[in-house]
C-alpha cells in the first residue's frame, strides 16, 4: 500500500502574493479659479471685455464670458504666489474700473486687438490706455503696455529690425496714399513683394504678389510700374488668387472694392488699410517675397525672455501658414532642428530687438511670439530665419482656445491638453511673481528706492 506523506514546507512553495497596483494620481485639475492665497505675495488681475452685443462676448470667449485661457492664466499665478482677480472692463463704467485696478501690483491684459472699438463709445480704446498708462506711472506693472504693444505688434515694428540679422533690409512702411504708390510700383517692378496690412490676425490683407507678363526690372529702382501693368495676387487667410492692375490693387488698398478704380474683388474683407491714419493703426508693409515660404512659418513662443516652445506652421493648401491652412509640429527648446535659431534669437538677438523697437526700458511682453520665415543663408545650403511678424497683444494659448467661441468652456478641454497648456500657464504665473520681485528687489541696499528706480526704467 503507497502511502502519501505530507509535504515538507520547503516542498511546498507559498502561492505568489498578488501584486496591488497604486493608482497614479494625475495632477488636479481646476476648471475654475483656484482659492485665492491667504497672504499673496501681490496681487494681479486679468483684464478682460465683452464686445457688446456679440455672442459670449466675443468669439474668442466661450459661454461664460472668458477666453477658455484665462483661468488657467489666473490660476498659474496663484500657484507662484500672488492673488488674481478677473476684472470684467466695461466702457460705460470706466471711472469704477480705474478705481478697481488702482489697487493692483500688475495686470494682465488679455484684450484681443480691435474688440474695444466694436460697439463702444468713441474714444473708448484712448481711455483704456490712458488707464493703464497711468498705472505705469505709478509703478505699476502692465502686460502688455500700450506703448510695447503699439511698438512691437504693430507691422511696422519689421521696419524697425530692418537692419538686424532677424530683418530684411527692403522692408518699407506706407502710411499714405503717395507712399504707398510711389513705393509699391518700384517695388513690384524689382521682384515679387508681400504686402501686410496692420490690422487682422488670420491672413487677411496680406498679399503675396507677382508681376505678371513682364519682366522684372534687374536692380531696385531701375523702373516704376504703370497703373495699367497687371499683377496676380494671393490672400493668406485663404489662399484664393486674383489677378488685377496695379491701378485696382492699389484703389482697393487705399478705398477699398466699391471705389470705381478698384475693379471686382473676389476677397470678403474691405480693404481701406490706411484709414484712419498712422495714429489709429492705418499703414501697409512691404516686403520681400522669400521663395521658401512654402515650407512655412517656426513660431517662437516667449515668456518674458523665455523660449518655452519651438512651433512649425506648415501649410498644407497653398502658401500661407495662417488661417487655419497649416500642419502644427511642436518641439522643445533644445530641438536639434532648431537649435541654432534658438540660440541666436532666444540667447542673443532679443536685446538687440528691444533697443531697435524703443522698448529697452519697458518690460518685454509676458507672453509674445515671433514668426520666422526660412531663406537661404549666406553659404550654400544653410538657412537664415527672418521675422515675418510679432504677437503681443493678446496671444491664445492654442491648446485651451481650440475650444473657443461655442457652447464649450475649460471643463470641455481634453485632460492631455490641460496639463500640457498648463505648463504654459504656470510658467506665465511663476514669470510674472519674479518680475514682481525684481521690481521690489532693493536697490543698492536702499528698501526704499525699488519703485522709485522702476518706474524711472519702465514706465
Amino acid at each position: 500500500e503507497r502511502t502519501t506523506e505530507a509535504p515538507s514546507r520547503r516542498s511546498c512553495p507559498k502561492p505568489p502574493t498578488p501584486r496591488t497596483r497604486i493608482p497614479t494620481m494625475a495632477p488636479e485639475r481646476f476648471n475654475d479659479v483656484m482659492p485665492q492665497p491667504a497672504n499673496p505675495k501681490y496681487k494681479l488681475a486679468v483684464i478682460e471685455f465683452k464686445v457688446p452685443g456679440a455672442k459670449n462676448g466675443g468669439s474668442d470667449k466661450g459661454p461664460n464670458g472668458h477666453r477658455i485661457d484665462t483661468i488657467p492664466i489666473a490660476n498659474g499665478i496663484i500657484k507662484a504666489g500672488g492673488s488674481c482677480d478677473l476684472v470684467l472692463y466695461e466702457h460705460d463704467k470706466h471711472d469704477d474700473f480705474v478705481k478697481k485696478v488702482s489697487d493692483f501690483d500688475a495686470v494682465l491684459v488679455r484684450i484681443n486687438p480691435g474688440q474695444l472699438s466694436q460697439g463702444t463709445t468713441e474714444g473708448t480704446q484712448e481711455r483704456f490706455d490712458a488707464c493703464m498708462n497711468d498705472l505705469l506711472s505709478k509703478g505699476k506693472l502692465v502686460w502688455s503696455s500700450p506703448s510695447v504693444q503699439t511698438c512691437m505688434g504693430a507691422k511696422d515694428a519689421l521696419v524697425k529690425i530692418k537692419d538686424l540679422s532677424c530683418g530684411l533690409v527692403d522692408t518699407f512702411a506706407y502710411y499714405n496714399e503717395k507712399e504707398l504708390v510711389e513705393g509699391f510700383k518700384k517695388t513690384m517692378a524689382f521682384q515679387p513683394r508681400v504686402i501686410k496690412q496692420n490690422r487682422g490676425s488670420a491672413g487677411e490683407g496680406i498679399w503675396l504678389c507677382w508681376l505678371e507678363g513682364k519682366e522684372y526690372c534687374k536692380n531696385f529702382g531701375d523702373a516704376s510700374l504703370e497703373d495699367g501693368d497687371k499683377i496676380k495676387l494671393m490672400e493668406m487667410n485663404d489662399n484664393h488668387v486674383e489677378y488685377h492692375t496695379v491701378k485696382e490693387f492699389l484703389a482697393f488698398c487705399v478705398h477699398g472694392p466699391d471705389h470705381p478704380d478698384a475693379g471686382k474683388w473676389e476677397s470678403t474683407f474691405p480693404g481701406k488699410y490706411l484709414a484712419g491714419g498712422k495714429k489709429a493703426g492705418g499703414q501697409l508693409v512691404d516686403q520681400r517675397l522669400l521663395s521658401r515660404i512654402d515650407e512655412g512659418e517656426v513660431r517662437l513662443l516667449m515668456v518674458r525672455d523665455k523660449l518655452h516652445t519651438i512651433i512649425h506652421k506648415k501649410p498644407e493648401n497653398g502658401l500661407s501658414a495662417v488661417g487655419g491652412n497649416s500642419k502644427y509640429t511642436y518641439y522643445e527648446p533644445g530641438s536639434s532642428k532648431f537649435r541654432a535659431l534658438e540660440a541666436k534669437f532666444a540667447d542673443k538677438d532679443v536685446k538687440q530687438l528691444q533697443e531697435a523697437l524703443g522698448i529697452e526700458k519697458e518690460p518685454l511682453p509676458l507672453l509674445w511670439t515671433a514668426d520666422f520665415i526660412p531663406a537661404d543663408g549666406d553659404t550654400p545650403g544653410s538657412t537664415k530665419y527672418v521675422i515675418g511678424e510679432f504677437n503681443c497683444s493678446c496671444v491664445g494659448i492654442s491648446k485651451f482656445q481650440a475650444v473657443t467661441g461655442g457652447e464649450k468652456t475649460l471643463a470641455d478641454v481634453p485632460d492631455s491638453d490641460y496639463y500640457e497648456a498648463s505648463k504654459l500657464t504656470d510658467l506665465m504665473g511663476a514669470t510674472a511673481v519674479e518680475i514682481l520681485d525684481e521690481m521690489h528687489a532693493p536697490k543698492n541696499g536702499s528698501k526704499d528706492g525699488a519703485e522709485e528706480s522702476y518706474g524711472k526704467n519702465y514706465s
